[in-house]
């Protein structure tokens, strides 16, 4: 809980999404934000079918306050957004308080694309251990 609510603002009510497979410790992560008293957003498929906007389009339909996504995940987007400026629209994000990136390390390139479109956006690239389920780095919203 202390790092739900210290370090991604969780607050009772608020509604969180991480993309994860039940495999990975990012889903035990996730499932325990019940305990802040947020809600969970569940997404099984292609997070880039039929768009790359799938994810953001499904969080700003939801209100999804803390978005949870891979480093990977955000490097393709920008990439897709650079063959196709119109992509951009899509992807609106303005509820979103809380981006964690996490799987590796989120380069600089990203932040400046996230920042550049969103600035009200609180971008931390976490780290954790499967072992502990568990992260050793968080932002500071």
């Amino acid at each position: 809980m202390k790092e739900h609510q210290l370090h991604c603002d969780i607050r009772p009510g608020d509604k969180a999404f991480y993309y994860t497979t039940t495999a990975w410790m990012m889903w035990q992560w996730l499932t325990t934000m019940l305990a802040s008293e947020a809600t969970i957003l569940l997404y099984d498929g292609n997070p880039f079918y039929p768009t790359p906007a799938v994810l953001p389009k499904l969080c700003r339909k939801h209100g999804v306050k803390f978005f949870g996504i891979s480093a990977k995940y955000i490097d393709a987007v920008r990439k897709a957004v650079e063959r196709d400026p119109k992509l951009l629209s899509q992807l609106n994000m303005d509820q979103v308080k809380t981006i964690a990136s996490t799987g590796s390390p989120l380069v600089p390139e990203n932040f400046d694309f996230l920042y550049s479109h969103w600035p009200h956006i609180c971008v931390s690239s976490i780290s954790g251990g499967t072992d502990i389920v568990s992260t050793f780095m968080l932002g500071n919203p």
